[in-house]
Formats: structure tokens, sequence, C-alpha cells
């Protein structure tokens, strides 16, 4: 049997996870922590958050090849007693950022890597770290199949349709897509890395796409009835419903649902299977045996995670092939606002878990983790910020240990790449603010809030897709 580098780790992975993921290939985690609690050095923790490279897409006469990086989104620091120095043959720093921009004939060629180094300085500390930075040519159009898969940040979209605006030869792919869209992905409101791996067979919160009792195949598993209910019928028009009519349908805009009005497959063949919440416990079960839905004689007690099978399942989704590229963004509800980062271990173990099992269906697709984006900027708001505070600094720390643990030859060697969007965001212009009347102490005083909570605005979405388009660029092909 193999043995385990850290047997803390495994245990935490293990507790977190539902007692019948348990039959689930396990994959060493690659975690660079050893526990949940975060401890005391991480608190204080002061340190620059660069990946090794950063990418640009090259820019033409009438776009121009642009990224900046802010102050605030790079250091990790308790203090903002810091100060940060650029020093490159190219772009420009002023204001709490460093930027650069070129368009058409003035474009910097650096389709050669070169060198950006930053230093901070802090009352304790003098760290300085480099990396290169690298102009990313376009005209490289291999056809790309791009699936997304998030929480509702790639449920609203707005990212994704920007990166197939902006690249050539680029579709969108996944079982959620809203009429009228020219996208689709695997985005679900407030879903974390947890609820991926386990939420299956109930009528309390819609299921896992990827999740699937590891006795049946994905073609023969037809889902769950209450879900394909709210799909059809009584919610179509809820954030969580809506978006899979399409699917539904059977990959048709408009027209008769492939389910009934309790959310039964219509089509079944022999073996069939699928689960029905509203059945008594030990029937919930049920397998088309030709004639009528019948409980099968033995209950799945154990489930995967298994992207074959979703494949196999959804494969009416992708006419036109797999997905040639998947992005994944998720962190925003894994880490929120707790006073600890309680849930990081679990986070790469279900990472891990999850590209293996995509890797597992096909080794060439190019994954891409995007590490998470920061709140509003707590200099625009009024009112007590702490929760953002707190937000953002667990955003960093995530992205840090994402950075850690996947930037670095053995990821490339695998396909697998960062799309560094923590640095990238625009956290000023990039949120949408108002005012709103807050009674503190009996007395209605204005206060500056964010409009949409940690949900960036157009400009933000384009910083976002910038950041993923160019590395989707950079990595069209092996």
């Amino acid at each position: 049997m193999k043995k385990f580098k850290y047997p803390m780790l495994i245990a935490l992975c293990m507790s977190l996870m539902h007692p019948s993921l348990f039959a689930a290939p396990i994959v060493e985690p690659l975690s660079p922590i050893l526990s949940n609690p975060l401890h005391e050095e991480e608190v204080a923790m002061e340190t620059l958050i660069l990946p090794r490279n950063l990418y640009i897409l090259a820019g033409d006469n009438h776009t121009p090849s642009r990224l900046t990086l802010y102050d605030r989104n790079i250091v990790l620091s308790p203090s903002n007693a810091y100060t940060l120095t650029t020093q490159s043959t190219f772009g420009t720093r002023t204001l709490g950022r460093w930027f650069y921009e070129s368009l058409g004939e003035d474009v910097l060629t650096l389709s050669s890597p070169s060198d950006l180094t930053l230093t901070l300085n802090t009352a304790k500390n003098t760290l300085t770290q480099s990396m290169t930075v690298e102009v990313v040519d376009t005209t490289d159009t291999t056809p790309v199949r791009l699936l997304a898969v998030g929480d509702s940040l790639t449920r609203m979209g707005k990212y994704i349709e920007h990166v197939q605006s902006i690249l050539p030869n680029v579709e969108t792919v996944g079982t959620i897509t809203y009429k009228g869209e020219t996208i689709q992905r695997e985005g679900r409101g407030g879903w974390t890395f947890n609820k991926y791996f386990n939420y299956i067979g109930s009528s309390g919160y819609l299921d896992s796409p990827f999740v699937f009792p590891t006795s049946i195949s994905g073609t023969a598993y037809k889902g769950n009835t209450d879900d394909w209910k709210k799909v059809c019928v009584a919610k179509p028009s809820d954030t969580t419903y809506g978006g899979l009519q399409k699917v539904a349908r059977g990959w048709q805009e408009s027209g008769p649902y492939l389910y009934d009005t309790n959310g039964y497959y219509k089509y079944p063949s022999l073996g069939d299977v699928m689960v029905d919440p509203s059945l008594p416990e030990g029937s919930k079960w049920i397998e088309w045996n030709g004639t009528s839905w019948v409980p099968l004689p033995i209950q799945p007690t154990e489930f995967e995670v298994n992207f074959t099978k979703y494949m196999e399942r959804f494969a009416i989704a992708y006419p036109t092939g797999a997905p040639t590229h998947i992005s994944i963004l998720l962190g925003a509800n894994d880490f929120g606002t707790h006073d600890t980062l309680m849930d990081m271990p679990g986070f790469l173990h279900y990472l891990e878990q999850f590209i293996a099992s995509i890797h597992a269906y096909d080794p060439s697709i190019h994954i891409i983790i995007c590490t998470p984006t920061l709140a509003p900027h707590e200099n625009m708001l009024t009112g007590d910020t702490s929760n953002y505070y707190r937000y953002n600094r667990n955003m960093k720390l995530a992205t840090h240990y994402l950075l850690q643990t996947y930037d670095n030859d053995k990821s490339l060697a695998r396909n697998i790449y960062i799309a560094p969007m923590t640095l990238t965001l625009d956290t000023a212009n990039g949120f949408d603010y108002k005012t709103t009347e807050v009674e503190i102490d009996g007395v209605l005083t204005t206060q500056v809030i964010a409009k949409n909570s940690i949900h960036p605005n157009e400009y933000g979405n384009i910083l976002m897709g910038n950041t993923l388009a160019a590395v989707i660029q950079k990595f069209r092909t092996k």
C-alpha cells in the first residue's frame, strides 16, 4: 500500500469528505501545509504573491497590449506600512501599480520572456522576487473548447464571454447556458469544491454534475428527479436551476423536455438509473426494468467524482468534442471571511482529485487554475470593512498556497497552468458602488457599500478575462 507523506493532512482531508467518497481513487495531496488552523506565522506573513510567469496578449492597431499589477493585490502583509519598488526594462510604475501598455507598431516585443523584479520593504523584512513577463502572439488559431468550472462568478459568465470575444476560434462548453447566450459553462452560485464533490441524491440542493454512484455508468445515470422537476417545471427561472433548460431539452433551445412533470426521464433504456429523493429510504435509487422504474436491489452507498462519466452523461452538450482547456475558479465560498483557512488542505486535496479525474479521461486537456479574485477596495467603502479585509487576506493566502503547490515545472509537464486573477483585478474600478442609509445608534448615516458584493462589474470581468485569455493563448497547444 502506498504511504502518504502527510498523515495529518490525509486525516483532515478524509474528515472533510463525504464517507461515501472513500471508494474514489485517492491521490496524494500536494498541500504545502500540514494542519488546518491558520498558524501565527501565516497571520503575520509578509510576502509577494507572484507567479513565476506572467502572460499578456499581444495588441494590434485597435486593441492595446495591456497588463496592470496592483500593489495592494500582490503584497501579503498584516500592515499597510510597506514600500514596493520595481525594476524592469519595460512598463511604468505609478500610483501604487505597475503597468505595461502598448498599441500597434509601438508594441514592445516580449516574445522572449523579460524579467520584472519587485522588492518589498517592511519594518521587519526586505524581500525581492523576480518573474518573467511575456507578450503572447495571437496568430495561433488552433480550436479551443473551454470548459469553465466555478461558483457565481462563473455562473454569471462575463469573464468567459470576454475570453470568447477576444480570442479567435474559442468555443465555450458546459451544461449551463441561458437563452440568447453564446457561452456555456459549469458555474453554480455559492458553490465550493466540497459541494462539487458531495452533492448528490437530495431534494435540498442541486446535484453536482461530476458525482456518480461508483457502480453506475455515466450513460446509464439520468440524474435526480427532483432536480429535473425544478429545472423543467417548478423553478426554471431560479438562479440555481436556470441555465439547465437546454440540456434538459436534449440540447435544443426550445421544444419538449426529456423529463416529465415529476422529473422522470421519458425515454429510458433497460438498466437506466435515477434517484428520487421523495421515495422512502432504501428505495430512492431506481432502475428502469423495461416497463417501469423499480428500486435497485442494491442501493448505491459509494460515490465518486468521475470526469469520464460526466462526459458520457452529458455527451449531448458536447457536439463538437470534449474540452481542450478547463479553467477552475473557486475559493470565494470555500474560504470567504473565515478567521482561518481551515479548508485549505481539503481544497487542495479536492483540486488534485479533480485534476486527476480530468486527466484520467484525457491527459492532454489543459487545466488552468484561476487564483481567486479580491473584494472591492476597502478605501472606497465606509462603515465596517473588516469582512472585506478578512476576505482579501484569505484570498491572498489561498493564492499563495496555490502558487506554492502548482506554479512549478512539474505542473507544466502535467498541462497545469496558473491564471493569476488575484493580481490583475482593479479593486477600485472593477466593482460598482452605491450609497445607502444605515441606522447607527438611532441616527441615519449615509454609507458607501459594494453594489454587488464580491462580484466584479463589466470592467472587472474584462480584466479577469484578459488574464485567463493570455494563459489560454500561450498554451493553446503543447
